[in-house]
């Protein structure tokens, strides 16, 4: 979308957000005027930092309102693109396989003998073409016309006129292969729009005996696709385009009618588009094509109001916490980065004004106050970020977490199309005359390879074809994956061989558990069988056909090709107890188990759903979906096997080291009376705070300035140059990490600038806490039994019940320390001190 913010005052979230910063930004300008009004010598010092924290909090305050416009459209577009590409593309998919129907249809002998011999036996072909179109249940009529285009039989439909279409039959015996054609057509008279596919029908010397059409039933598809991904109180409108933009299917054609023609929107990030007189957001996709085929030149589009774009449910999120930044754009990061670097700078603020009030009376009281302002403001600020941020990052997260759940739902339903096609064919190719008769007749059994081999050839998603007697016996196969001397003898199992002789009818068919097959190179697989029955007698079981599918290729083919374009993703089938069918996992093969928990748990089929969970150990964002069965596949009680379709994204490792380092500076609490006590600076240094006497602190200074030495990370990190009335002078830096041997810092921390007797010292913390006041009672002096252990130790405070103890630095000691390249321990020093002092 090419300006989110047109968008703003539909986004109510974000106009919440954006009214918090509002008045923070006019709260800040209030106490920067107080403060010039009311101590103007004592804030002197401050305001320029004051006013400088202000203009950064202005630019980033545009920034995250834009951030936050820009993912909540990014949400709403990355939803809209994936039903928009899904409309069209299951619609593509769909028709290639249709391509490959007419065309096999058309070599049938049936139909060839039945035009060759001009003469009686439709109502037989009619009964046979009767059994095709109850097994590809996807069309409503087949048409067989004959050279002058006299409609010869016909199923399903019968027209009007028997001289049927005579500019398809044209088409049709031009066409060296299938003619696809979708309007008015004279074989279905009233149809605005039908879609038909036509076939020449050739002999077996080439010659044209008429022409095959088959009747797709388009509006019946439609309506299921956009059924299966319509969503709960959806206000979007799903939509498919013809070539020339107008509608041609539409999810709800009183919203947007058929015929109209909507402003496509084929970029990227969509379009804002009007529409009726209302502004809409919208998304075109091409179709991505299937196997060479692109389709009718379609394209799918959906459009949602733009006034109630925004108005999702919320995505619980339990169990994300501080992982979900690992998701963040680089646009979120940066403005993490920018927002700590103010509340660094503000921490200083306040910090500083603490130390330079420290031990005055008269006005700079009221800067105490006027820096308590700041303090709570600056909280104020920080909370209004804090939960702006983590709505950003939620927005993220919970757009990534409904699009897996959506790519496993598209995926369910690819994979439920393509085994009701493997249905299909076991049942109609076990209708042939040929393998009726052999079995039945036991003669020209030889013959059948050849036949099996031709089917083979044109279906190539399967392994392997057998054919096999009421015994179990395989009698013939293909030799498409190896030589049919491999096959051709053995016995299927018997549990198969039973369910297929116990068949009911033409429409019933059997499928092998999903498991090793010495018929399958002994990999696991499914493998579709349907009884074969005696010529004229269909009660009476000869055989059976069985149907080897390529599981390992077509389903990890499935998987890749729908698999979302991010790094870390991932996908599987599995059965609802974990156990793998295919995977885009190399570590991941079908048999293994994956521990799918509560994942799968209670889901009905076709139910979705999305959650937190642990994979191997570490932490994913996963969706998963339930098999739904297409048509009258596993959902006329025909057939049950519950697959799942997984599609999972691995959420980064939280950070061992990561500290909540969000509270700034405040008043430790403290029994002295203001301005009775000796004031600290306090500081926090990995887990420990640490403090100096106020007296002896400049300033705390920005990390930034401080020129490094080399890389910065040695004991000594650099100088910072310090102007003062006396010149400048460059101030020696040294990093309390590397003095303490902590381990390297996170964050981007403080210089705390100092003097003691040998001149000024720069100490790099972790984060500036406060600056506190603290009576005799609280101070305490190092006991003299570890006095020698810690020589850097000045004394001891006690300034409050939730950290009872911080150790003072003793300034001229470190120096002499550093002098001497000595460095000091601090990872004992609470425990032994606090029992010491506690004890005292």
């Amino acid at each position: 979308m090419s300006c989110p913010q047109s968008l703003l005052p539909h986004m109510r979230s974000v106009l919440a957000c954006e009214r918090e910063l509002a008045e923070l930004r006019f709260t800040w300008r209030l106490i920067e005027t107080t403060a010039k009004m009311v101590c103007p010598a004592e804030a002197k010092t401050i305001l320029p930092a004051m006013a400088s924290t202000r203009e950064a909090f202005g630019r980033l305050e545009t920034e995250l309102v834009r951030a936050l416009a820009a993912e909540n459209v990014n949400k709403v577009v990355l939803q809209m693109r994936a039903r928009a590409q899904t409309v069209v593309d299951v619609v593509v998919r769909n028709l290639y396989e249709r391509t490959a129907d007419v065309g096999f249809l058309a070599t049938d002998d049936d139909i060839r003998g039945f035009l060759r011999a001009n003469a009686n036996g439709r109502e037989r072909l009619e009964a046979r073409l009767h059994e095709y179109i109850r097994k590809y249940s996807v069309y409503d009529a087949i048409f067989v016309l004959d050279l002058r285009g006299e409609v010869r039989a016909a199923i399903g439909a019968l027209p009007e006129s028997t001289a049927g279409d005579p500019a398809l039959l044209e088409r049709a015996l031009a066409a060296p292969g299938y003619v696809e054609h979708f309007g008015r057509c004279a074989l279905l008279p009233g149809r605005e729009r039908a879609l038909v596919y036509a076939r020449r029908i050739d002999d077996t010397d080439g010659r044209a005996l008429g022409v095959l059409c088959l009747s797709f039933r388009f509006d019946d598809e439609m309506a299921g696709i956009f059924r299966t991904f319509r969503r709960p109180r959806d206000r979007a409108v799903m939509l498919l385009l013809d070539a020339d933009g107008h509608v041609i299917a539409s999810s709800d054609p009183d919203h947007v009618p058929l015929g109209r023609t909507p402003e496509a929107a084929t970029g990227a990030d969509g379009a804002l588009i009007d529409f009726g007189g209302r502004e809409y957001i919208a998304c075109t996709c091409e179709a991505t094509g299937y196997q060479g085929y692109a389709g009718p030149g379609w394209r799918g589009h959906v459009m949602v109001p733009a006034e109630s774009a925004f108005r999702e449910e919320a995505v619980a999120l339990q169990g994300a916490g501080a992982q979900s930044s690992g998701l963040n754009c680089s646009e979120l990061a940066t403005i993490e980065a920018q927002a700590g670097a103010i509340k660094d700078a503000l921490n200083r603020v306040v910090w500083n004004g603490q130390v330079m009030a420290g031990g005055r009376r008269g006005d700079s009281l009221k800067l105490k106050s006027m820096l308590q302002q700041i303090s709570e403001t600056g909280e104020r600020m920080r909370a209004v970020f804090s939960r702006a941020l983590a709505a950003l990052s939620d927005t993220i997260m919970s757009s990534t977490l409904q699009d897996l759940q959506f790519v496993s739902r598209l995926m369910m339903d690819v994979m439920d199309r393509n085994l009701y096609e493997r249905a299909n064919d076991c049942r109609w190719w076990a209708l042939a005359p040929a393998l009726r008769e052999a079995l039945a007749s036991g003669r020209g059994r030889a013959s059948l390879g050849a036949l099996l081999d031709d089917i083979n050839r044109l279906y190539t998603v399967y392994d392997r074809l057998f054919v096999y007697g009421a015994d179990g016996h395989i009698v013939a196969s293909s030799t498409l994956s190896g030589a049919a001397d491999d096959t051709v003898g053995r016995q299927v199992d018997g549990r198969v061989v039973d369910a297929v002789i116990r068949l009911a009818s033409t429409q019933s068919y059997a499928v092998s558990p999903f498991e090793a097959s010495p018929l399958h190179r002994d990999a696991p697989t499914y493998i579709y069988h349907a009884a074969i029955r005696a010529p004229g007698d269909d009660t009476r079981v000869v055989g059976g056909i069985g149907i080897v599918f390529e599981s390992a290729r077509e389903f990890r083919a499935m998987l890749s090709e729908l698999l979302p374009a991010r790094d870390g993703v991932w996908a599987a089938f599995c059965e609802r107890d974990g156990r793998v069918v295919a995977s885009t996992r190399q570590d991941l093969e079908p048999g293994s188990r994956l521990e799918l928990g509560e994942l799968a748990a209670g889901l009905d089929a076709g139910a979705s759903r999305h959650a937190l969970i642990d994979f191997d150990g570490v932490r994913h964002m996963a969706g998963v979906a339930l098999s739904a069965g297409y048509r009258e596949y596993k959902t006329t009680g025909d057939y049950r096997n519950d697959l799942v379709a997984v599609v999972a994204l691995a959420l980064p490792e939280a950070s061992a080291t990561a500290r909540d380092t969000d509270a700034g500076p405040g008043e430790t609490e403290s029994g002295v009376r203001p301005g009775e006590g000796e004031e600290f600076a306090v500081f926090r240094l990995d887990d420990r705070h640490l403090a100096v006497s106020a007296a002896r602190v400049l300033e705390a200074a920005d990390i930034d300035r401080v020129r490094r030495i080399g890389s910065g990370e040695g004991l000594v990190a650099g100088v910072l140059p310090l102007d003062d009335a006396g010149g400048l002078e460059h101030v020696p830096v040294v990093n309390l990490r590397v003095f303490f041997d902590l381990p390297r810092a996170d964050g981007r921390g403080h210089v705390v600038v100092t003097h003691c007797a040998r001149g000024r010292l720069g100490l790099v913390v972790d984060d500036l806490i406060s600056v506190t006041e603290c009576g005799p009672n609280d101070i305490r002096p190092v006991p003299e039994m570890v006095a020698g252990r810690f020589r850097w130790l000045d004394r001891l405070i006690i300034t409050g019940r939730d950290r009872p103890l911080v150790s003072a630095l003793d300034l001229d000691a470190l120096y002499d320390m550093l002098r001497d390249q000595v460095r000091g321990e601090l990872s004992d020093a609470d425990c032994m001190l606090q029992d010491e002092v506690l004890s005292a």
